[in-house]
C-alpha cells in the first residue's frame, strides 16, 4: 500500500524520504516538504518513487510556476492550494 505522503527511493539514501511533492521532469527529481526548501535528485540515482495513484498530476496539471513544472508528479494538493487553484481552472476552460 502506497504512503500518504510520496515517498523517494534514492540510491545514495539508506532510509526512504518522504516529501509533499515530488516532480519529475528531464532527468531530475524535485522534491517538495511544504516549505521553501526543495531537493533536486538526478533521475539516475532514483531507484523509485511509491506514491498514492490519485495524487498523481501530468505535465498539463502542473503549472510552470510550481516550481518549473514537470513531465508528471505526485502532489498533497492541500499543502499546495496553489496547483488545487490550477486544476480548478483547467475545469473551467470551455473548448
Amino acid at each position: 500500500m502506497a504512503s500518504k505522503r510520496p515517498t523517494v527511493f534514492a540510491v545514495d539514501e539508506y532510509d526512504a524520504l518522504e516529501f509533499d511533492a515530488v516532480l519529475v521532469r528531464d532527468r531530475t527529481v524535485v522534491c517538495l516538504d511544504g516549505t521553501d526548501s526543495v531537493r533536486a535528485i538526478p533521475l539516475d540515482k532514483v531507484n523509485h518513487i511509491d506514491a498514492d495513484p490519485d495524487t498523481m498530476l501530468v505535465e498539463r496539471e502542473i503549472p510552470e510556476s510550481f516550481y518549473g513544472g514537470g513531465e508528471y508528479g505526485f502532489v498533497d494538493l492541500d499543502t499546495y492550494p496553489q496547483v488545487e487553484q490550477h486544476l480548478e481552472e483547467l475545469d473551467a476552460e470551455e473548448y
